[in-house]
């Protein structure tokens, strides 16, 4: 009696762009540019379904690399993921929350151990007295390693503007909060920074009527006090 034949196992995030293995960085490249000019925001697409378009297109880059040259792959891997570790544990030591997303495709084909080396950092809650500027410096200094950090989370805490300062390297955040804390004017240069921001929560009195008016419309300002966990 024959056995029905296996489906190829291939990533999500190629089915995502619409592509079989073999792939190249140019294919994956020119398949994401299709989609997204149609699926952008800005041309009446579902926001939920451009951001689920970018993340495939950044598996499917990583896929490549990986795919390419696995040693050198690896290697360019392992010292950003001991990096993020580095924040994680700290975040936790100092009582707060973190989120990583999981590279799925890595761990289907190689197992958990060698997969947590793609995964990544995208959520850090800290709120309170642990939320200060020097917690704001250790971001900053890891922040090449923090490129998927969408969700920062710090109210409620004694950062002022010079850690705030230390933030702007964290180019792809989508929401940062920071009500309760002692920031101040330079909050309303933070829409600058974050070309991805959608939501920031600002102490009162850190922003006035002219910062309001020249805020980006994607981006949603609450002001006030933090929120109680």
């Amino acid at each position: 009696m024959s056995t029905p034949a296996q489906k190829p196992n291939h990533p999500a995030c190629l089915a995502i762009l619409g592509l079989l293995p073999p792939v190249t960085a140019e294919d994956v490249k020119q398949a994401y540019l299709a989609k997204a000019r149609t699926a952008h925001p800005d041309r009446g697409g579902d926001p939920a379904e451009f951001l689920r378009l970018q993340k495939a297109f950044e598996d499917a880059t990583d896929y490549v690399k990986f795919k390419a040259g696995k040693l050198e792959w690896l290697a360019s891997k392992i010292e950003a993921y001991a990096q993020q570790q580095e924040v994680v544990t700290e975040a936790i030591e100092r009582g707060g929350e973190v989120e990583m997303e999981e590279a799925d495709w890595l761990e289907s084909s190689f197992g958990e151990d060698f997969g947590r080396v793609a995964d990544r950092l995208v959520t850090v809650r800290v709120r309170g007295p642990a939320a200060d500027d020097l917690f704001a410096i250790l971001l900053g200094f890891r922040a090449d390693s923090l490129k998927d950090l969408a969700v920062l989370d710090l109210s409620g805490g004694p950062l002022t503007d010079e850690g705030l300062l230390q933030l702007k390297g964290l180019k792809n955040l989508r929401s940062l909060d920071l009500r309760g804390t002692a920031v101040g004017k330079l909050a309303s240069e933070a829409p600058k920074w974050f070309e991805r921001l959608e939501f920031l929560g600002l102490p009162k009195g850190a922003m006035g009527m002219f910062g309001r008016l020249a805020t980006p419309r994607r981006v949603k300002v609450e002001v006030g006090d933090a929120e109680k966990a």
